[in-house]
């Protein structure tokens, strides 16, 4: 079955599409709920909360070439919407470290870790730092965007990420990793 065809029979209810697709693109998408979960289980509820919204917003999905990044962005809003829903708006953090602004030398450092060491020092985080931290780093966003979808100033994405990363640098420095590459 190809994709057009798999997301046809998903668009008329076919239940057997259904599975096909949530064991096609299961594995990645949890992948990408375990970056913005703080535990397992909230990145578990966030997965399935984030399927149901596919399978109820499907129907509005025309071109099967974009399904892949439809559904990643469905689960990038599920993500925001749990911290949303789990954190009644922050404060802003104090923008005295915006001053820093995030550079490469994250890349060459996030090459010598696992997967799963990786994923273990961004899920220890604080919430707001991780969420900024997965948006810019991890998916691409800008900080105009990350501002725009949760709902803060600019100024706070770059701050956050900027901490963020001074949180990473100090975990790293535990683990024996001293120096970044600039690129």
């Amino acid at each position: 079955m190809t994709e057009i065809d798999l997301l046809r029979a998903c668009q008329q209810h076919d239940v057997r599409a259904q599975t096909a697709l949530y064991n096609l693109y299961k594995t990645r998408l949890m992948g990408l709920c375990r970056r913005y979960a703080r535990s397992q289980p909230e990145a578990e509820d966030m997965f399935h909360e984030g399927f149901i919204r596919i399978f109820q917003q499907l129907h509005t999905l025309e071109q099967s070439e974009k399904l892949l990044p439809w559904m990643k962005r469905v689960m990038v809003n599920t993500a925001i919407n749990v911290y949303h829903k789990n954190h009644k708006q922050q404060a802003e953090t104090d923008l005295d470290d915006a001053w820093m602004h995030a550079s490469d030398d994250h890349l060459d450092t996030l090459s010598r870790l696992s997967n799963y060491e990786l994923l273990e020092l961004i899920e220890q985080l604080p919430d707001g730092y991780r969420l900024v931290f997965n948006l810019y780093v991890i998916d691409g966003y800008n900080h105009v965007q990350i501002a725009e979808m949760l709902q803060i100033a600019e100024g706070t994405s770059k701050s956050q990420l900027a901490r963020a990363k001074n949180l990473l640098k100090q975990k790293l420095k535990t683990l024996g990793i001293y120096s970044y590459e600039e690129h």
